[in-house]
Protein backbone atom coordinates (compact mmCIF):
# COMPACT_ATOMS: atom_id res chain seq x y z
CA UNK A 1 0.00 0.00 0.00
CA UNK A 2 1.27 3.20 -1.26
CA UNK A 3 2.37 5.76 1.24
CA UNK A 4 1.70 3.74 4.60
CA UNK A 5 3.47 2.39 7.24
CA UNK A 6 3.22 -1.04 7.86
CA UNK A 7 3.64 -2.80 10.83
CA UNK A 8 5.16 -6.30 11.81
CA UNK A 9 2.73 -7.64 14.61
CA UNK A 10 3.92 -10.92 16.43
CA UNK A 11 0.91 -12.72 18.51
CA UNK A 12 1.86 -15.81 20.61
CA UNK A 13 -1.20 -17.76 21.19
CA UNK A 14 -1.99 -19.94 24.37
CA UNK A 15 -0.65 -22.72 22.50
CA UNK A 16 2.93 -21.67 22.73
CA UNK A 17 2.25 -21.20 18.02
CA UNK A 18 3.72 -17.47 16.93
CA UNK A 19 1.97 -15.61 14.29
CA UNK A 20 3.39 -12.48 12.24
CA UNK A 21 1.15 -10.57 10.73
CA UNK A 22 1.99 -7.02 8.33
CA UNK A 23 -0.83 -4.65 9.28
CA UNK A 24 -1.15 -0.86 8.39
CA UNK A 25 -3.31 -0.51 11.62
CA UNK A 26 -3.75 -2.12 15.01
CA UNK A 27 -6.18 -1.45 17.53
CA UNK A 28 -7.01 -3.07 20.74
CA UNK A 29 -9.18 -2.60 24.15
CA UNK A 30 -9.25 -4.92 27.21
CA UNK A 31 -10.50 -8.66 25.27
CA UNK A 32 -9.99 -7.20 21.55
CA UNK A 33 -7.10 -7.28 19.19
CA UNK A 34 -8.05 -5.63 15.86
CA UNK A 35 -5.95 -5.53 12.70
CA UNK A 36 -6.25 -3.96 9.33
CA UNK A 37 -4.05 -6.28 7.28
CA UNK A 38 -1.51 -5.01 4.34
CA UNK A 39 -3.84 -6.52 1.97
CA UNK A 40 -7.10 -4.59 3.26
CA UNK A 41 -9.22 -7.53 4.89
CA UNK A 42 -9.45 -7.08 8.71
CA UNK A 43 -8.86 -9.65 12.02
CA UNK A 44 -10.22 -9.41 15.14
CA UNK A 45 -8.37 -11.62 17.46
CA UNK A 46 -10.00 -12.54 20.55
CA UNK A 47 -6.91 -11.57 23.41
CA UNK A 48 -8.86 -14.53 25.74
CA UNK A 49 -6.31 -17.04 23.29
CA UNK A 50 -3.37 -14.67 23.03
CA UNK A 51 -0.36 -15.27 25.69
CA UNK A 52 0.99 -11.87 24.78
CA UNK A 53 1.19 -9.84 21.06
CA UNK A 54 3.87 -6.78 20.09
CA UNK A 55 5.21 -4.59 17.58
CA UNK A 56 8.82 -5.05 18.49
CA UNK A 57 10.74 -7.92 17.32
CA UNK A 58 12.20 -10.43 19.90
CA UNK A 59 16.28 -10.51 20.23
CA UNK A 60 15.47 -14.22 19.09
CA UNK A 61 14.32 -12.98 15.83
CA UNK A 62 16.92 -10.39 14.32
CA UNK A 63 19.69 -13.64 15.10
CA UNK A 64 17.19 -16.10 13.44
CA UNK A 65 17.37 -18.36 16.31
Amino acid sequence: MEGKKINKVTVRWQDGYMEVFDATEVRFGSDLLWLRLEDGNNRHIPLRGVRWFGMSIESHQINGF
